[in-house]
């Protein structure tokens, strides 16, 4: 629904006329095959991951050398590593709130996730030419965060945009198979660029990456004409004034995720001057052409239930697209009168989906830990596998994306069982078993370093670790790729890529906890084990009292 018709469907008519080009702007509702484009994105997918768990392999201690290079002591270089590791992945997940807004409203997913994965591709250079330099690997990882995070909420989206009414009963499963490259491209670069960088130095190390960057990239740009390109609404100018004004707004509290170490009046400062820059520009985009996506619909609902307005009494009347639970609402009731009942959806779907997914960053702060404290538990241990021969410590991050392939079918089978028994898995149960399985991992590596540290360095056996991570890994099957396929199927049609976003920042807010947790020099490894484990099991209470109440709605894309 437009407010302002002879202004926005113009707009709209130029911009569906150059996605019209060559490209089908919707799925085939009558199809019950695979789409043609999934080859392509499972293809990208698998390099692009490559290429970031490959890098990422090397970061956690490079950056530790560099920082004793810079002259830190040891302690405080790995605490220093640990909060930019994490800093940087809370950069990658929280720029795709960025990335959904430009995609959804100004250019599109498919030009949106190639024209950033250049730019992950530059990012992927500058650390292999100057990899030596603290100040080379900020500018690497900076423009890395970019383009990995601007695509990120995309890429899943673009998946789940391929299929129609028909084949909608495929979503579920090549989630399955999108998440099985993921961790197809993660297993391999684990295991093969830490030994590329014992053998040739960082350089060459960080340049393969680099490589399977741009081969992603490619695969990406020759499957276009596959793919089914879901136009962007509105798009043009008044496109990119929703997206300038959403940016600002964002990062009115987004710049935290950057500014975490300076002082609290320079923060204050940034916050006002993205918000009142935002609050302009949206101004300025109103007044050119009233809008009906999600800020305007939640100011406006805001407003009115302060008002007498807000009120819905029976002399309110409503079309038949609009008799709805929500339509009496007492605070979405008069935006459904005004904008519509699918429009109020968005904000509605996006505020529900968000009180359920704010606990899921407990989650991510544990399992982002396998890159970064269990190497460091890791470093502790012995090492040799067998005779002479010793496994690299970052090496042993591998057994996470190598068990995931293994317990993606022996999960599904499982599932079968509990729900031909009567057992139900919903994807909200399945979320919160996950959340308690994670909160075991860290019992169980907690506990292992209580022993490394009653033995001694070097003398408790690093397969060990076998164990947590078996644990860490059931719980992300049941989590992260759970919560893919819920959130994109809770999502309305304009706000897919939004929604994949607000999953997304629940793993930037883990990465976020971590980093402020690694601030503390002075806890224990231990200890520090100790205290997420208690929070994972809080959080998963907490989940699963609130998604007991969720009423789940699923919306294809039509």
């Amino acid at each position: 629904m437009s407010l302002n018709p002879e202004t926005t469907s113009k707009e709209e008519e130029q911009t569906h006329s150059s996605f019209n080009e060559g490209y089908r702007t919707s799925p085939d509702q009558e199809t019950k095959d695979w789409p043609p484009g999934i080859p392509f994105i499972v293809g990208n997918e698998a390099c692009e991951r490559f290429s970031f768990y490959g890098m990422k392999a090397l970061l956690y201690l490079h950056l530790t050398s560099l920082y004793i290079l810079s002259g830190a002591i040891d302690d405080t270089a790995k605490n220093l590593a640990t909060s930019t590791t994490h800093l940087f992945n809370a950069s990658v997940y929280a720029l795709p709130m960025i990335g959904a807004i430009i995609a959804d409203r100004l250019v599109g997913k498919y030009r949106t996730i190639f024209y950033l994965s250049l730019v992950y591709c530059a990012g992927h250079a500058v650390l292999a030419l100057a990899e030596d330099t603290l100040l080379g690997m900020y500018i690497g990882l900076g423009l890395i965060a970019v383009g990995s995070g601007g695509i990120k909420p995309c890429v899943a989206a673009n998946v789940g945009d391929q299929f129609g009414k028909g084949n909608w009963f495929r979503v579920r499963t090549v989630f399955q198979i999108f998440y099985f490259s993921v961790n197809f491209g993660s297993f391999f670069s684990t295991i093969s660029i830490p030994l590329i960088r014992d053998q040739y130095g960082p350089s060459v190390a960080f340049a393969v990456p680099g490589v399977l960057m741009f081969m992603a990239t490619m695969i990406f740009w020759i499957g276009r004409r596959e793919f089914v390109h879901i136009p962007p609404k509105p798009g043009g100018k008044i496109g990119l004034l929703d997206t300038l004004s959403s940016a600002s707004l964002f990062l009115a509290v987004g710049h935290l995720f950057f500014t975490s170490h300076y002082d609290v009046w320079v923060k204050l400062a940034a916050s006002i001057f993205f918000l009142a820059l935002g609050l302009l520009l949206f101004s300025v985009r109103q007044r050119l052409a009233p809008d009906d996506g999600f800020l305007a619909i939640s100011l406006y609902a805001l407003k009115s239930f302060f008002s007498r307005a807000g009120n819905v009494t029976a002399g309110d009347t409503f079309s038949d697209s609009q008799q709805s639970a929500l339509a009496s609402s007492r605070f979405w009731g008069k935006a459904v009168q005004r904008f519509g009942q699918e429009a109020t959806e968005g904000p509605v779907a996006v505020f529900k989906i968000i009180s359920v997914f704010f606990l899921v960053s407990v989650f991510w702060a544990l399992f982002d830990q396998h890159a970064s404290s269990w190497i460091r538990q890791a470093e502790m241990m012995n090492l040799r596998l067998w005779g002479e021969q010793k496994v690299l410590s970052n090496q042993i991050q591998s057994l996470n994306p190598l068990l995931v392939m293994i317990l993606i079918p022996v999960m599904n089978i499982f599932y079968s069982f509990l729900d031909n028994n009567g057992i139900k898995t919903t994807p909200l149960r399945r979320i919160t078993v996950g959340m308690f399985i994670a909160s075991l991992s860290f019992v169980v590596v907690a506990l292992l370093q209580n022993w490394i540290d009653a033995e001694g360095k070097g003398k408790v056996w690093f397969a060990w670790q076998f164990f947590p991570f078996l644990l860490i890994t059931v719980a992300e099957v049941m989590v992260s790729i759970t919560g893919l396929e819920f959130a994109y199927t809770q999502a309305p049609r304009r706000m897919k890529s939004t929604i994949m976003s607000f999953w997304n920042l629940t793993v930037a807010l883990g990465n976020v906890l971590i980093a402020f947790l690694a601030s503390f020099q002075g806890l224990p490894l231990a200890d520090f084990f100790w205290v997420f484990a208690g929070l994972m099991a809080g959080a998963g209470l907490i989940f699963g009292i609130r998604s007991y109440f969720y009423v789940p709605k699923d919306y294809t894309q039509l």
